[in-house]
């Protein structure tokens, strides 16, 4: 089974774009606008903490490209924060016959959901950094949970 999130992180990216975009044209035609200068101001404020408020949701949500493959003889993770300035690419590979469990982690009022994995190692269990799984829809995370469950030991 394969989970890419290639055309979700493609649709962020370009709603991101979209909304500076919007946000830069509707301050510019609002300094042209004949209006009072508080007025101005006001929009201005208001503007600025939607589009504020927009991109620190965005970064709270962590939003992550992530591609899962089970395809081989090991679980293949690849993925990179969509945060600016963090898109570092990372990748964990782990073996089918070490693979322990998971677990599922949420935060930022149940609504970013990080998955925990965990490995069996000669030295012991080893516990990987969360991932975040914002990005998936339900069925992606759906089919992920299932099929991370069926390799448990």
């Amino acid at each position: 089974m394969i989970i890419d999130t290639k055309e979700e992180a493609k649709t962020l990216r370009s709603t991101k774009m979209f909304v500076a975009i919007v946000y830069v044209v509707l301050m510019v035609t609002t300094r042209f606008l004949p209006l009072d200068t508080t007025f101005k101001v006001m929009i201005y404020s208001v503007l600025s903490v939607l589009f504020l408020l927009y991109y620190w949701f965005q970064f709270m949500m962590q939003y992550t490209y992530f591609y899962y493959s089970d395809n081989s003889n090991s679980l293949k993770f690849r993925f990179y924060s969509m945060r600016l300035f963090y898109g570092k690419p990372r990748a964990i590979e782990i073996s089918k016959a070490n693979f322990l469990k998971f677990d599922l982690e949420k935060s930022f009022f149940n609504k970013k959901e990080s998955l925990v994995l965990f490995q069996k190692t000669d030295k012991g269990i080893f516990k990987y950094p969360p991932i975040s799984l914002s990005l998936l829809g339900k069925r992606q995370k759906t089919e992920l949970k299932r099929a991370l469950f069926s390799m448990e030991k």
